[in-house]
């Protein structure tokens, strides 16, 4: 069997004394040949997982078919009923993981209902992680994926609408919502073309264009329903809105966009900056903090930004 065969699980997903149900391999010489570390009948110990940290490794492999069981097994954990079995490390992989992977299928299959009801469940999930008195930031950071994939920009983007909302000290109920509007707030981009969003060059002043629609193209999918909240659908159509007015879609100022929405632009940005892009590799914490430091008070709420920039300093 190719690499193509397998795929890479984390190491810090995976529970000792759990039955998997996949076996696990280990890859060798640059992931040309893959090698059974353990087989899904006999579970992980303690010592098998610490073994494996202390070598540097940070991932095991399983069969490319096998990837739905696995899943199965990460819900399981993100869903457990009983917190207190799971250690909150592994469940927030586990949650980050599931989230991707709900809204990579929401994402491609194009389905509204399914892409709504999927962020209300996965806001609920993630904020019961979120609002833990265990929670650390730091463990959030190191455990996201940052690739240009829209459903990846959309998961991270709701998690730092949760954890800013959360440090902002907003209810859990609209924590929830929050979260939920963060994994919905790029929806328009599913009708640009994917071209663009992965041009590694500068875009026309055309294509620019049609980018930016995607705001109002988000919206007009969803502002017909009844089971999203005004913030929520503004975080859709406003996260690209300034505070000086040069934004867009509309070019709202002030008072004129929503305080959730503020958020989402303040997380947008940042997760964008420290993410990998066509045309630009992923910037340092730091340095994507300085340059959106140049624009608190024009495109961002000071208070939202020195809350987001506190938040991530302390991590």
């Amino acid at each position: 069997m190719s690499c193509l065969d397998f795929i890479p699980v984390r190491i810090a997903t995976l529970m000792p004394s759990s039955h998997i149900g996949v076996d696990l391999y280990q890859a060798e010489a640059d992931c040309e040949e893959f090698v059974l570390y353990r087989g899904g009948d006999y579970p992980l110990t303690a010592k098998d997982l610490e073994r494996l940290r202390g070598r540097g490794v940070e991932h095991l492999y399983i069969a490319r078919k096998s990837q739905a069981v696995y899943r199965n097994y990460l819900r399981e954990i993100a869903t457990a009923s009983d917190g207190n079995e799971v250690p909150l490390g592994v469940r927030t992989q586990a949650v980050t993981e599931v989230v991707r992977q709900i809204l990579q299928e929401s994402f491609s299959e194009d389905d509204i209902d399914k892409t709504v009801n999927a962020a209300s469940q996965l806001g609920t999930l993630t904020t019961e992680i979120l609002t833990n008195d265990q929670f650390a930031v730091k463990d959030m950071l190191r455990v996201l994926h940052h690739d240009y994939a829209t459903f990846t920009h959309s998961a991270n983007v709701a998690f730092y609408c949760g954890m800013l909302a959360t440090e902002l000290g907003f209810s859990d109920e609209d924590v929830e919502d929050i979260t939920a509007g963060g994994l919905l707030h790029d929806l328009g981009k599913l009708d640009v073309r994917d071209d663009l969003l992965r041009k590694p060059d500068r875009l026309t002043e055309l294509e620019f264009r049609e980018v930016r629609m995607h705001p109002t193209l988000g919206f007009k999918k969803l502002a017909h329903r009844d089971d999203l909240v005004e913030g929520q659908l503004m975080m859709t159509y406003q996260h690209h809105e300034r505070l000086d007015g040069k934004g867009y879609p509309v070019g709202c100022t002030e008072d004129e966009i929503h305080p959730w929405a503020k958020i989402c632009s303040v997380v947008d940005v940042y997760e964008a900056l420290t993410s990998n892009r066509p045309y630009r590799k992923s910037l340092p914490r730091q340095k994507a903090l300085d340059i959106m430091n140049r624009e608190v008070g024009k495109a961002f709420e000071p208070e939202l930004f020195r809350c987001w920039q506190s938040i991530i300093k302390q991590s």
